[in-house]
C-alpha cells in the first residue's frame, strides 16, 4: 500500500501550479493525503481484486462495511491532502507544463473528482492481481485500527522511506565529493 501512495506523487502533478516554489510536504499534510485517498485506493483495490479472492474471504465479508469506514470523514482532509499532493508533485515532476497550470486553476468542486478517478485507476492498473491476497491480508490486520491511526502509521512509513532517500543521498554526494 505504500507503494500505491508513493505513485500519488505524478496525480498531484496534475492539480500542481508552478512547482519549483513549492515545499517538501510535512507528515501532517501526507497524512492527510493518504487519509483523503484510502476510499479511493481501496475501491481500486476492490475492481482489481475483488473476483479473484475467496467468496467467504475478508473482502467478501468486510468490503462494504470497510469502504464505509474509510469514505467517512475523507472529504475533509482535501485541502490539506492537495497541498501535499502539490507538494509531492514538486519533488517529483519538475517545471509545470501549461497542461498541468491547466488543472491547477480548476476549483476544486472539479479537480476533487478528477484525482478521485486517477486514484481509483491508478489502484485498478498497478495493482497485479498477484498481490490482491496479500493486501487482503493487510487489509485485514489494519482493519481494527481508526482509520486515522491507518493514515499515520503509512504517513509514518512514508517519512522513513524519505528519510532513508534522504540520508542514501548524502551519503552519495558525501562519497563523490572525496
Amino acid at each position: 500500500m505504500t507503494k500505491l501512495i508513493f505513485c500519488l506523487a505524478p496525480l498531484a502533478a496534475m492539480a500542481a501550479a508552478p512547482l519549483s516554489a513549492q515545499a517538501d510536504p510535512t507528515p501532517e499534510q501526507v497524512e492527510a493525503a493518504t487519509r483523503y485517498a484510502l476510499p479511493h485506493l481501496f475501491e481500486g483495490f476492490r475492481a482489481t481484486c475483488g473476483d479473484t479472492l475467496s467468496a467467504d474471504g475478508y473482502l467478501a465479508t468486510e468490503g462494504d462495511r470497510l469502504q464505509t469506514k474509510l469514505s467517512d470523514g475523507a472529504d475533509a482532509y482535501w485541502p490539506q491532502a492537495k497541498t501535499a499532493m502539490i507538494n509531492l508533485a514538486s519533488q517529483r515532476g519538475g517545471e509545470a507544463s501549461s497542461e498541468l497550470d491547466m488543472f491547477a486553476s480548476l476549483p476544486d468542486e472539479s479537480l476533487q473528482p478528477l484525482v478521485d478517478g486517477l486514484v481509483f485507476a491508478l489502484v485498478a492498473t498497478e495493482l497485479k492481481t498477484e498481490q490482491c491476497g496479500s493486501v487482503e491480508r493487510a487489509l485485514a490486520l489494519l482493519d481494527p485500527m481508526p482509520v486515522e491511526n491507518i493514515a499515520g502509521l503509512i504517513g509514518f512509513m512514508f517519512e522513513m522511506v524519505q528519510n532513508d532517500k534522504d540520508a542514501s543521498a548524502e551519503d552519495s554526494k558525501a562519497m563523490e565529493e572525496r
